[in-house]
């Protein structure tokens, strides 16, 4: 496990924002994928299998007590017929959603109300990659866009960010790695296409000193190990997912794809990391404070 690194940032420039940790249900509603990423650390499971809306609705209905936010994933999502009626069902019932997409099919997105929705694009490159940002589709919905580094990406992602912003009118770039654990069965082994943690963090500090656009806020998920002088994250150290995939497969925390570890039941905020001693999926929000101050 590597050491704590610590991020520093210009305080005239950028007010960070603490994330409330909220139970969150993750629903792989489809297998269905219309591109087959290097590193994704779902390729075992594309296929043809989708979680149908009346099993969608049992799920929610179970967890509603439990949960604040609903995470829809594949797959892409965007594939599922059904996906305007799994977004209404949790819009009745008040929850936020979140859509995590590759982007190459958002059109579906513009025809649907889309109130308590957020959606998250993932992208390997500004115009390289199986997965480039320039290849989104142009639309004018609000996107998050999220920059998975690896190895042959690490020199594209200034541009990207520019790219995101003056093409995309993206507000909110979130930056995060690849942890290829479906090939390891470990978070913290490297293969040939991931970086090691430490390096990541590295990037990380490289690209909040030297950002000059006018992006809103910048998310930076930590891995475990990066912390700041107003957190260092060892706060949530209980495990606030549950992942249920098309075939009806449940696992708590998103890493136990990697330990081959199923449960009968979900539950939410409950299960101590027992490798880790903070929940390596949290991330830093950094707001510029132009837009903090005149909310």
């Amino acid at each position: 496990m590597a050491e704590n690194f610590l991020l520093h940032y210009n305080e005239g420039i950028w007010l960070e924002k603490i994330p409330a940790p909220l139970n969150t249900l993750q629903l792989f509603i489809t297998n269905k994928c219309n591109l087959r990423c290097q590193g994704c650390f779902y390729r075992h499971k594309l296929g043809q299998t989708e979680m149908s809306l009346e099993q969608y609705q049992a799920y929610l209905e179970k967890y509603l007590p439990q949960i604040q936010k609903v995470i829809l994933l594949g797959g892409e999502p965007t594939l599922h017929p059904q996906l305007p009626q799994i977004i209404a069902l949790n819009q009745e019932r008040g929850i936020k959603t979140t859509i995590y997409s590759n982007g190459f099919n958002l059109r579906p997105l513009e025809k649907i109300n889309l109130d308590l929705v957020k959606i998250r694009v993932g992208v390997y490159g500004a115009q390289q990659s199986e997965k480039p940002l320039a290849k989104v589709t142009p639309t004018e919905l609000p996107l998050t866009i999220v920059y998975m580094l690896r190895q042959d990406n690490i020199s594209e992602l200034a541009a990207t960010a520019e790219l995101a912003e003056k093409e995309y009118n993206c507000q909110d770039f979130y930056i995060s790695s690849i942890r290829d654990i479906a090939a390891t069965d470990n978070y913290w082994l490297d293969t040939a296409e991931t970086i090691p943690v430490s390096n990541y963090a590295k990037i990380i500090q490289n690209f909040v000193d030297n950002y000059q656009g006018q992006i809103k806020r910048l998310h930076l998920a930590t891995r475990g190990v990066i912390i700041t002088k107003n957190n260092d994250f060892t706060s949530v150290n209980r495990c606030r997912f549950g992942n249920i995939f098309p075939d009806q497969e449940k696992i708590i925390c998103p890493l136990d794809i990697s330990k081959k570890l199923t449960t009968n039941e979900l539950s939410f905020d409950e299960r101590a990391c027992t490798k880790h001693y903070k929940c390596i999926l949290q991330k830093i929000i950094l707001e510029k404070i132009t837009y903090a101050n005149t909310k």
